[in-house]
């Protein structure tokens, strides 16, 4: 039974995906919203099989490690291969958190809004052709267009994706 679940799986996955991205990240570590959080956060990301802009549909979620703020994300990610080996990418989208919305927790970082913008970028190499090595930095902010809090994160870490 296990079989057919992971066979199917497989095949659906290889007409409908077009890579799996896992990795590790260091959280609230970066130039923009460093600090107050800590930790290592999960990143795991699918991107879709189709073209919307030039870019892949794309989900994914950071979910940290030490009970500080995760996020489920989803948008448009561009990738390119330069140099037969070179990997470039980024991503831009929205984001939900469980974090703090306001400075009721001094220890927490406060976004202000419960939903927020994602934006990320890629640069790695490709260890085989389906294979890539990269290190990614996320950053997390409502844009300040709510009036509120927007104290943002930033994540940076190291991910390996699998392309179908």
């Amino acid at each position: 039974m296990a079989l057919v679940f992971f066979l199917s799986v497989s095949l659906y996955a290889q007409e409908s995906l077009y890579a799996l991205k896992g990795g590790v990240l260091s959280h609230s570590t970066g130039p923009v919203s460093s600090g107050r959080e800590e930790g290592v956060d999960l990143n795991i990301e699918l991107l879709f099989n189709t073209y919307v802009l030039k870019a892949h549909p794309s989900i994914g979620t950071d979910i940290n490690l030490n009970g500080d703020t995760s996020f489920v994300y989803a948008g448009l990610s561009w990738e390119g291969k330069f140099f037969q080996y070179l990997l470039l990418g980024a991503f831009f989208g929205v984001a939900a958190h469980n974090g703090s919305l306001d400075d009721s927790d001094a220890d927490k970082r406060q976004f202000g809004t419960r939903i927020v913008f994602r934006e990320a970028v890629d640069i790695g190499f490709y260890l085989h052709d389906d294979i890539s090595l990269s290190l990614m930095y996320d950053h997390y902010s409502n844009a300040g267009l709510s009036g509120k809090q927007n104290q943002g994160n930033d994540n940076i870490g190291l991910r390996i994706s699998y392309y179908f």
